[in-house]
């Protein structure tokens, strides 16, 4: 391996094992003027996580949820400090909203687990009936503190108007049933699998009603085998496949999206028949196919996604046919280019 080959593996190696930044939100304490603990309109650690997952960074900073169940509520920088090296993340927020008798006050800190320390306090406080005014300004006072301690400003990184490139690894198993009546009444089902790359490349920010718009371009390779009905005639049917959709996708959080897209495919479909009162024959066919697909995607963590998608397949010539393959699947990202 010359010295090109082994710099670029070790670039790729580097770069797919870096992550974005983590901030973890703990339970926030919840107290009344006596000091004990009480319940709120709405959970207000769920209400921050709801309010900065809108914001995209560009997946440079992600958010979660910490179990109360898992790790209690922590009141102390040490407690911080344990949660980040049990939850492998960057920082942690965490804090208390107390409830007097006119008012509301809240503390929010933000924990960095490489400085040791808390990096910034968030104060917001407000009249007994205007709850959700408080957790408003609270949540803009953290956005805008994260924005400062991480140096990744939203409306800088639009003006930008560049996305990462980025690589990932899908894999699904589908299942699909002709739905033509030449071969819906011969064929019972079929069963695969896909695996291939998608590449999203570096592109311009595009945003529609605060949700952010991206394209991919997925090389699929497809392996499916068919097998007759009880009441037909013996019949095996093999397709190895290629695929090159295009997808468009739209993310509504860092959590949920939905995609979309279009693309052709080539089919070798491979098929052994022995009709009624004949010997068993062997045939070949090449076919190409446009397909339509649609689906929906969780992001688990920052390597790890799921989805679950349709795919409308029509066969363009020679006896193909039409189907619609129902798919379940996850996607492994491998690079994310560093800004």
């Amino acid at each position: 391996m010359n010295k090109k080959s082994l710099c670029f593996l070790l670039s790729v190696f580097i770069f797919s094992a870096s992550y974005a930044s983590e901030i973890k939100i703990a339970p926030v304490a919840m107290y009344d003027t006596n000091g004990n603990k009480t319940t709120f309109p709405f959970n207000p650690s769920k209400a921050i996580y709801k309010e900065l997952e809108k914001h995209w960074f560009e997946g440079l900073v992600s958010f979660s949820l910490v179990s109360e169940n898992r790790h209690g509520i922590p009141l102390t920088i040490m407690d911080a400090n344990r949660i980040c090296l049990s939850e492998n993340a960057d920082y942690l927020l965490y804090g208390y909203i107390k409830k007097n008798d006119l008012n509301w006050l809240s503390e929010i800190k933000l924990y960095s687990l490489s400085e040791k320390k808390i990096v910034k306090e968030f104060f917001a406080s407000d009249s007994i009936e205007h709850y959700e005014r408080l957790l408003n300004v609270l949540c803009q006072n953290i956005l805008y503190g994260i924005e400062e301690v991480t140096g990744f400003n939203q409306d800088e990184l639009k003006r930008e108007k560049t996305r990462p490139m980025e690589l990932r690894i899908p894999a699904s198993i589908f299942y699909w049933t002709p739905v033509d009546s030449k071969w819906g009444n011969k064929i019972s089902g079929i069963a695969g699998m896909n695996a291939g790359i998608e590449f999203f490349p570096p592109q311009p920010v595009m945003t529609a009603k605060e949700k952010l718009i991206d394209l991919s371009f997925r090389l699929n390779l497809c392996w499916d085998i068919g097998l007759n009905k009880k009441d037909s005639y013996p019949l095996t049917l093999n397709t190895i496949a290629i695929s090159l959709p295009v997808l468009a996708h739209v993310h509504f959080n860092e959590t949920h999206s939905l995609y979309g897209g279009i693309g052709f495919a080539y089919n070798i479909e491979l098929m052994s028949i022995r009709s009624k009162y004949e010997e068993e024959e062997f045939l070949c066919q090449n076919v190409f196919s446009f397909e339509t697909i649609t689906g929906y995607e969780f992001t688990f963590n920052n390597k790890f996604n799921f989805f679950t998608e349709l795919i409308f397949d029509w066969h363009m010539i020679g006896d193909g046919f039409v189907c619609v393959k129902s798919c379940l699947g996850a996607s492994y990202k491998i690079f994310k280019e560093l800004r």
